[in-house]
Order: structure tokens, then C-alpha cells, then sequence
């Protein structure tokens, strides 16, 4: 089993501070605009590369006893989070608690210090905890999703309507939000109470801050 080298860029290092007890992402200069639009309190996916099990006898690895307790019955590393596999990536799920220079500082992880990161994405709760949802990811219409704020909304696709003569409001749903890494829907009728009482609150704006929205 012959592995090619992978060309990937590491954006930033792992970084531990064992005596402030502190773990940060330490993002490289070239990658730092990259981090604009996070902020913290946001919660991120974190791709590693597991430098120190990019041998040829890690990568070989296809089963291991989970948790390293050979107690454990041999079981396929794609059903593990063993750091030995053919591609040794881990994959974490974190908070940003502070953002400093080129500097996220994040929970504490089980990665070695000077780890690469290889990539970092925000978290988005119907991507990374799927679950059933009333609109699958196939109907709605990403290319008309606008981003307000920390909303993100995200129409369904328009469908015929001899498709829908017996959906009620109350049962079509219209819209994902996505409000920082959570997200829900709604129907129809929702959407429109939703915007009937967005459209008071906007009314009920101080007249020096509407003219100023003009």
C-alpha cells in the first residue's frame, strides 16, 4: 500500500501553554484574513493532520482496538477516531473563548502541540448534527441565502403549485434560519407573522435612526 504525498497547506499550528493551562490555534500570517467573521463565542470545526502518525506503518493501519484497550474487539478505523488510518486528519468540534492578533484560543483538545491545522470552518448545526428536518438540503435554494447579522436565511426553492393545493400555510415550510450555529424553519404562516413583526419593530424605531436608514 503505497501513499502519495498530499499537498495541503497548513493555515496555523496547535499551540498549548501547559502553564496557563490554555490551548490556541495559532494562524499564519499569510492565513490571517482568513479568520475575519469569526468572532468569539462562535463554534468551529477544526481539521488537523496528525503529523506524528504520518508514517507508512500509522497510515497502513486499518483496524485498531478502540480507546487503545485491546479489551476491545479490532474494529475499522473509519469507525474509530484513532489517529492511526490512511489519512491520519482529526477532525474536533470547538469554542473560540478569545480572539487575539493571530491568536483563537479554544477548549482544551487531546492534539500534541505544534499539530498543522489544515483547515477551519464554522459550525453549522443542520451540516454537523443532522437530524430530520422538514426541508431536505436538496430543496432549498442556497443560491438566494442572504446573511444578516449573525441570520443566515435561506429560502426553499419554489415549487408548482398544482404541486401544493392541499398544503396549508400552517403545513408548507418556506424558510431555513440559521441563527450562529443553530438553525430552524418555518412554515409559511410563521414567516409572515415573522415579517409582520419585524415590520413594528422597524416602525417603532427612533425617527433619527430611520432617517439615518434612508
Amino acid at each position: 500500500m503505497d501513499f502519495e504525498p498530499l499537498k495541503l497547506s497548513s493555515v496555523g499550528y496547535v499551540r498549548k501553554d501547559e502553564g496557563l493551562q490554555e490551548t490556541f490555534i495559532e494562524i499564519l500570517p499569510e492565513f490571517l484574513e482568513a479568520v475575519e467573521g469569526l468572532h468569539e463565542g462562535d463554534w468551529i470545526k477544526l481539521i488537523l493532520w496528525f503529523h506524528r502518525s504520518d508514517t507508512p506503518e500509522g497510515r497502513r493501519v486499518l483496524k485498531v482496538h478502540p480507546h487503545g484497550n485491546p479489551k476491545n474487539p479490532l474494529t475499522g478505523v473509519f469507525a474509530t477516531r484513532s489517529p492511526y488510518r490512511p489519512n491520519p486528519i482529526a477532525l474536533y468540534t470547538v469554542r473560540i473563548h478569545r480572539m487575539e492578533g493571530n491568536r483563537l484560543y479554544i477548549d482544551w483538545i487531546d492534539a500534541m502541540d505544534e499539530t498543522p491545522v489544515v483547515d477551519i470552518k464554522i459550525f453549522v448545526e443542520r451540516h454537523d448534527c443532522p437530524k430530520e428536518v422538514p426541508i431536505e438540503e436538496r430543496e432549498v435554494h442556497i443560491e438566494e441565502g442572504r446573511v444578516i447579522g449573525e441570520v443566515n436565511v435561506i429560502p426553499r426553492k419554489s415549487e408548482h403549485l398544482d404541486e401544493l393545493e392541499e398544503v396549508s400555510p400552517e403545513e408548507y415550510d418556506a424558510v431555513v434560519l440559521g441563527i450562529g450555529p443553530k438553525t430552524t424553519t418555518l412554515t409559511a404562516r410563521e414567516l409572515k407573522e415573522l415579517i409582520e413583526a419585524l415590520k413594528e419593530v422597524y416602525e417603532n424605531l427612533p425617527v433619527e435612526i430611520k432617517d439615518r436608514l434612508e
